[in-house]
């Protein structure tokens, strides 16, 4: 993977009371084949370990994808483990 171009902390709440630090991370851009762009991310806690990718046409586009993307999977991880994200102790993630 690219250096990492940007990095999120989050604190995932459990039902269980427990809580979770959760970082996300975004990697610089980079051009793959047929002059596409890919943008890797990370999403990295004790019980989630996610990385994945968005692709564009260029590197704004694919960064873009991927930053919509990571709010999609933080999504599916709150209802996954019925649990909450907290992002500067207020409730949510912020990736819209």
């Amino acid at each position: 993977m690219n250096p990492t171009s940007a990095e999120r902390k989050l604190l995932l709440k459990l039902p269980s009371g427990a809580e979770e630090d959760v970082v996300v991370r975004l990697f610089v851009p980079r051009l793959i084949e047929q002059g596409d762009w890919q943008c890797d991310y990370e999403i990295q806690g004790d019980s989630v370990h996610r990385v994945l990718h968005a692709i564009g046409i260029d590197s704004v586009q694919a960064l873009s994808l991927a930053l919509g993307s990571v709010g999609v999977d933080l999504d599916y991880i709150e209802r996954k483990h019925n649990a909450k994200f907290y992002f500067l102790g207020e409730p949510g993630h912020e990736f819209k």
